[in-house]
C-alpha cells in the first residue's frame, strides 16, 4: 500500500512539475513574441522590454479574453506596422521551439 501512494506521489509531483514548465516556457514564448511585436513598432530595446512585461502581464492575467495574438494585432495595427495576422502565428510558431529550448537548455 505505501508503495502505491508514494507512486501516486511522485505522478502527482512529476504532473505538477511538467505543468510550470509548460507554463514558463508559454510566457518565455510571449515574452519572445512581443518584443519582436516592438521591434516591428520601432520601440527601443528598453521600450521592448517594457511593452514585452506589459503584454504578459496582460495576456497571463486575462487568458480568455486576450490571446497574445488578438492583443499584439491591436498594437501592431494601430502602429500601421503592416504586419500580417499571419506574420505574426508564423513568427509565434518559429518562436516556440527557441523558447522551449532556451528555457530547457536543449
Amino acid at each position: 500500500m505505501n508503495t502505491m501512494n508514494d507512486r501516486e506521489r511522485g505522478f502527482e509531483a512529476k504532473y505538477s512539475f511538467d505543468l510550470e514548465q509548460d507554463f514558463r516556457i508559454e510566457a518565455h514564448l510571449y515574452k519572445m513574441l512581443a518584443m519582436w511585436a516592438g521591434e516591428q513598432m520601432g520601440l527601443s530595446p528598453a521600450a521592448c522590454q517594457d511593452y514585452a512585461k506589459k503584454v504578459i502581464g496582460e495576456v497571463i492575467t486575462n487568458p480568455k479574453e486576450n490571446s497574445i495574438i488578438n492583443f499584439l494585432m491591436i498594437d501592431l495595427e494601430r502602429e500601421n506596422t503592416g504586419v500580417t495576422l499571419s506574420t505574426v502565428q508564423a513568427k509565434l510558431e518559429e518562436l516556440r521551439p527557441v523558447a522551449r529550448a532556451e528555457l530547457l537548455g536543449g
